[in-house]
């Protein structure tokens, strides 16, 4: 596998530019390997990321640097993967915490029979961040790893159970 690496120093003051580069960086799944310094996957997509992020850095005071880390050792590569996986169970969990958080509110909802249209519409727009956050960390896996799997059907099931507090809020509201 081969890695880029990004090593970049940005003025203290603003904080805009340090932190929109932080951010950008773990939005693409980024590995912190020190100050300053961080790895991701090679590939058309990240490049093209780091040019980007590199463009902005240089416009803003600071310096950036990108490099191929081609033929590393092996314990090398293999710490960058392990790194990158660890980065990314991190997120799964995350992920799945959320579905069941939101699991968990749904469930109360139905036991306080909340069945308000104000409520049905603030669970959706709930569940709709859980999904988004879902996409980002799947677009962020490159390794493809098995915690996605159980992430997805944690999110699944958190569709499920929406579907059956509307389906508790339809029948509430048709009662005869």
């Amino acid at each position: 596998m081969h890695w880029l690496l990004l090593s970049y120093r940005v003025p203290a003051q603003p904080s805009a530019l340090r932190v929109a580069t932080w951010r950008a960086l773990k939005q693409a799944g980024a590995v912190l390997l020190g100050p300053g310094l961080y790895a991701l996957p090679d590939g058309p997509e990240h490049q093209s990321l780091l040019t980007e992020i590199t463009s902005r850095i240089t416009a803003g005071g600071g310096t950036a640097i990108t490099l191929a880390a081609n033929g590393l050792t092996e314990d090398d590569e293999r710490s960058l993967v392990l790194k990158f996986e660890g980065a990314r169970h991190d997120d799964y969990r995350q992920v799945i915490k959320s579905a069941r958080k939101f699991i968990a509110h749904v469930d109360q909802e139905d036991r306080d029979r909340d069945y308000r249209f104000a409520e049905v519409e603030s669970l959706e727009e709930e569940l709709n961040k859980v999904r988004r956050q879902l996409a980002l960390v799947r677009d962020r896996d490159t390794l493809h790893m098995p915690l996605g799997d159980e992430a997805v059907e944690s999110v699944t099931a958190a569709e499920a159970r929406l579907q059956q507090y509307l389906d508790h809020a339809y029948q509430e509201e048709n009662v005869e």
